[in-house]
């Protein structure tokens, strides 16, 4: 059956009262504002009409390009109304184009939260559109009263904006003439998005809001099962098709499926883990690589933060510590984006790995050593550097100026190409050596394929660095009681020459 190019958008006529006299309903501000925001990326003003409980007619129904439902309780009270939406669903299935361009043609919204999967069961996997907000006090959902406020804007409009590019693709694939086989995203420009906690939600959309428009394929498509071993299942198959998994924390835990002890949020990143581990072993017996990364971003935000979820976000540090492909960040959303836009552009860790492979066996030069120390040691590294040199070293130092993504890639180089590290540790804190000899074990995960001849942590001034805490990193202590003096490197220098 051919299908028309108007959008329909079913509601029950309670949902549409206003809510102070003279202003407009709830539907019809709604149906104005999505009007509008397809008028500027169609460049022509589109076929939306306003259908309630009165005006189901099955016939018009089933031509609709697309076909949005207001979801509440109000609409799944209401047989007509669903009845409206299931025959849309049933007539699209039977003609194959329930989804076009990757979209359902079905657009579940909801006024607030609302359990409708009980009436509407064979559409559970549609993700819906949550157009309410969590009151951060009370932990209740509200319907918006004020549209044009800040929180407004970064949750009603841009879940709206997403909806309007979505039902944009639909129009425009329906409305083209050329026959075209399936679109097939290919696994290098496929990511996979995990659930969050409802603190950082809006976090989440920015994140796949960019993907999406870059080209990326974002999964899970799908709302995801709420029984266990379904959605275990569904996370593990999604984790196949994609090239990152990306994980964001907040201070929410996020809901437990039926049948866990673990969130949603826990269970995703438990079985990303485990697939990040299969690769790695799949990687070590075959010469076709199979390029998998894991990044895990952590809010800067969080203040208020539960016993449960404290033990959490340690569990996730210790976790990806371990493994080269996996990486824990806590900085702001900005410098997150750019991060994902270098694993994804450049190839990120495993694009180095063989194309420099045979440039660093044939690299007869000095030694190479990565002196890394923190901005505020800078200056006072110095001496370690002219000395190493006066040794016939090549030093490359960590440097601070410039854009953060430029600075991480280079960083990442020097972990490659160096014979040697040598960390300075002057004014910076323990947890900063530690994230800095973390990167030195992910070495090979940026593509280095020789141990390190050697890795040291200089002790400068008051400093303090217990020796048994790095035995097992195999780490040098050097110790620089008052000025520096070369033959404090010693050590480190005949470790280099072994």
């Amino acid at each position: 059956m051919a299908v028309g190019k108007e959008i329909l958008i079913s509601f029950s006529s309670e949902d549409n009262h206003p809510r102070i006299a003279g202003d407009r309903g709830w539907v019809t501000s709604f149906c104005k504002f999505l009007t509008t925001l397809l008028t500027q990326i169609m460049k022509e003003e589109p076929h939306v009409r306003m259908i309630d409980e009165s005006q189901q007619d099955p016939g018009e129904i089933e031509k609709a390009a697309v076909l949005i439902a207001i979801l509440s309780n109000n609409f799944k009270a209401d047989a007509k109304l669903v009845k409206g939406i299931s025959h849309f669903g049933v007539k699209a299935t039977e003609d194959k184009n329930l989804s076009v361009a990757g979209k359902a043609r079905m657009f579940k919204v909801l006024k607030h939260p609302v359990e409708i999967d009980s009436v509407l069961p064979e559409y559970e996997e549609i993700l819906p559109y949550d157009l309410f907000q969590i009151d951060p006090m009370t932990g209740e959902a509200q319907e918006y009263t004020r549209y044009f406020g800040s929180e407004a804007e970064r949750s009603y409009w841009l879940k709206l904006v997403d909806m309007s590019y979505d039902i944009f693709q639909i129009l425009d694939k329906l409305g083209s003439t050329k026959k075209t086989t399936k679109d097939i995203v290919p696994k290098e420009r496929t990511v996979y998005l995990a659930s969050t906690g409802v603190d950082i939600l809006i976090q989440r959309d920015i994140i796949k809001r960019e993907l999406l428009r870059h080209g990326y394929r974002v999964l899970p498509e799908q709302s995801l099962p709420k029984e266990a071993k379904l959605l275990e299942a569904m996370v593990k198959s999604d984790l196949e098709k994609c090239r990152l998994s990306i994980h964001l924390i907040g201070e929410d835990y996020g809901y437990k499926p039926k049948g866990a002890d673990l969130s949603i949020v826990d269970i995703q990143n438990k079985i990303a883990s485990e697939y990040v581990l299969k690769v790695i072993e799949h990687n070590s017996k075959s010469a076709d690589r199979e390029p998998f990364s894991r990044l895990i971003w952590l809010s800067p935000d969080m203040v208020n933060v539960s016993e449960r979820q404290k033990i959490f976000i340690e569990d996730l540090k210790s976790d990806a510590a371990a493994v080269e492909e996996a990486e824990v960040l806590q900085i702001t959303l900005q410098e997150l984006k750019s991060i994902v836009r270098e694993e994804l552009l450049t190839g990120g860790r495993f694009k180095t790995r063989d194309h420099y492979a045979r440039e660093d066996e044939d690299n007869k030069g000095g030694k190479m050593i990565y002196l890394i120390c923190d901005k505020s040691d800078a200056e006072a590294a110095q001496p370690i550097a002219k000395a190493l040199t006066a040794k016939g070293c090549e030093v490359m130092t960590s440097l601070f100026d410039g854009d953060l993504i430029d600075l991480r890639y280079l960083h990442q180089e020097n972990l490659r190409r160096c014979d040697a590290s040598l960390i300075y540790f002057g004014k910076a804190n323990h947890q900063w050596i530690k994230a800095k000899l973390q990167d030195l074990l992910k070495a090979p995960g940026f593509g280095r394929i020789k141990p390190l001849k050697a890795k040291a942590i200089y002790v400068a001034g008051e400093a303090k660095v217990k020796a048994e805490e790095f035995k097992e990193e195999g780490t040098l202590i050097l110790t620089g009681n008052g000025e520096f003096k070369a033959d404090s490197l010693k050590p480190f220098l005949e470790k280099i020459e072994k």
